[in-house]
Order: C-alpha cells, then structure tokens, then sequence
C-alpha cells in the first residue's frame, strides 16, 4: 500500500463496514448513513464514526461530495 495512504486499524475497520454497506469501492452511502454504519458496530461511538472518517478522507480511502460519502475504487 502506498505509504502516503496508509491507515490505522482503526480506520481500516471502518473503510471495510462502508465498503460491504456501499456495495464496494467506487460506491457511496448518504454521510448520515455513513455515520449510521459505522456507529452499528458496538466498537464506536459518534465521536469514534467521526474521527475514522477525518481519517479515511485524509488519507484519500473516501472523499465527499455534497452530503455523500463516496469510497475512493482501488485496483484491489
């Protein structure tokens, strides 16, 4: 993985709870329901949801547009 992309476990947890929501990369979710998925998980909590989406975005694994999250396609 490219070093500037790289992720941390965390942040890779939460990448793969919206990729299997979306459908996949290349896909989108509304960021409420973004935010909805990731907070499902006993493992987070709303501040937890928006620390790993200031991450993934950071480092490129999602990107907005308006209110949808969209996750960036990779070649994986």
């Amino acid at each position: 993985m490219d070093e500037g992309r790289r992720i941390s476990p965390f942040a890779e947890d939460t990448l793969a709870l919206l990729t299997e929501a979306a459908g996949g990369s290349g896909e989108d979710l509304a960021k409420d329901e973004a935010l909805e998925v990731i907070q499902a998980d006993e493992h987070f909590g709303e501040a937890d949801a928006q620390a790993a989406l200031t991450e993934l975005e950071s480092r490129g694994h999602i990107y907005y547009v308006d209110e949808t999250v969209r996750i960036t396609p990779t070649d994986e």
